[in-house]
């Protein structure tokens, strides 16, 4: 007999699925098995054809809290749009299809949003990439402690988020669902989680951190080809601009933590880009060569390695010979710091498959 929701939901939590039978059950009982009751599940299933559609069907046969949604497009930020329009909770996550809730993560988050008066609350991050060796690493992001922003602290305090990763991180967090909509927002206006997110905080006026709330996000081993590191990097300059519009809208472009933050994030953002690029099995020599030089010369990266000037033993093997503009040097470094993941040897600057950050 199917489990029947009495009451209005307080949080509704939104995702958009495709081909996910491999985890999606996972996901789902992450979020109604919780000891908080008061859920609604909405699942936008993009046009699956393996066992997505049955195994979403069964489970909300068995739990009325969870509602499916079954479309004929692949687009997943029209997914989500169509999850949003169906939520009924007064607060709001987004969840990747292959995420999941550690226990009591909904009742942790609600209860601070409520005491708080939180308008985005802030989980713990728990990262597992498992790799096609088998091997698994595992890392947890999150603040040193369960915290209470309001407007002029959050963005004082705002390079604390972008230094642990999570500024821009959308999955996971707890938002109004009412501020959403009187900001206009739709995921496939911006198609953009950092800009989504960026827009809904630019006015914030109460921001919450939930150390005890764990979002699990898997992570897949990085395989990029010649495109995709092409679009990654492309990615990494738009999130850099984003980041710095912004702080010059808050006014605080002269904020030395903040302005050195986003130039962290922009620095460990193009260490991953020429990573990628020297390991695109796609690319010949020259074409890789070619691309590494021209992210080393951007003007963009020469304002953050003058940024940055002294604090070269935080990136690693690759910062050197990228303040350098040594692009040989660049790929065997990138090189070596794939062999030194997959051997697990201890080079500062380096996290080995396995270790914690």
């Amino acid at each position: 007999m199917a489990r029947r929701a009495t009451t209005r939901p307080q949080i509704t939590v939104i995702m958009a699925v495709h081909n996910a039978a491999t985890h999606v059950a996972r996901t789902v009982e992450s979020v109604l098995g919780q000891e908080f009751s008061r859920v609604q599940l909405v699942v936008a299933d993009c046009a699956s054809t393996d066992r997505t559609p049955e195994m979403l069907r069964r489970a909300a046969e068995r739990d009325m809290r969870l509602d499916v949604l079954t479309l004929d497009t692949t687009n997943t930020w029209h997914a989500l749009d169509e999850a949003l329009d169906a939520a009924r909770g007064t607060y709001l996550m987004v969840m990747g299809q292959d995420g999941w809730l550690g226990l009591q993560a909904l009742d942790r988050l609600v209860e601070a949003a409520e005491e708080d008066s939180l308008q985005l609350a802030i989980p713990s991050y728990s990262w597992d990439t498992y790799y096609s060796t088998g091997e698994r690493s595992s890392r947890v992001t999150a603040l040193s402690s369960e915290r209470c922003f309001e407007r002029a602290a959050f963005r004082r305090d705002a390079h604390i988020l972008i230094d642990s990763g999570l500024f821009g991180k959308l999955t996971g967090t707890l938002m109004e669902r009412d501020r959403i909509d009187e900001l206009g927002l739709r995921f496939s206006l911006i198609e953009d989680e950092q800009a989504f997110f960026i827009r809904y905080v630019e006015d914030i006026d109460r921001v919450g951190s939930v150390e005890a709330a764990v979002y699990h996000a898997p992570q897949t081993e990085l395989l990029d080809d010649g495109p995709s590191s092409a679009a990654q990097y492309a990615r990494c300059e738009r999130e850099h601009k984003r980041l710095l519009s912004l702080i010059a809208q808050w006014g605080m472009d002269k904020d030395a933590e903040l302005v050195h933050a986003v130039h962290c994030s922009h620095m460990s953002a193009i260490i991953a880009c020429v990573e990628a690029t020297c390991s695109a099995r796609s690319l010949s020599s020259i074409e890789r060569n070619e691309r590494v030089r021209d992210i080393v010369e951007a003007e963009s990266t020469r304002a953050t390695i003058e940024v940055l000037h002294g604090s070269h033993r935080d990136f690693g093997l690759l910062y050197g010979p990228i303040a350098r503009k040594n692009v040989v040097t660049c790929c065997l470094s990138a090189k070596l710091m794939q062999l030194v993941r997959s051997s697990h040897l201890p080079i500062p600057g380096v996290v080995a498959s396995g270790s914690a950050a």
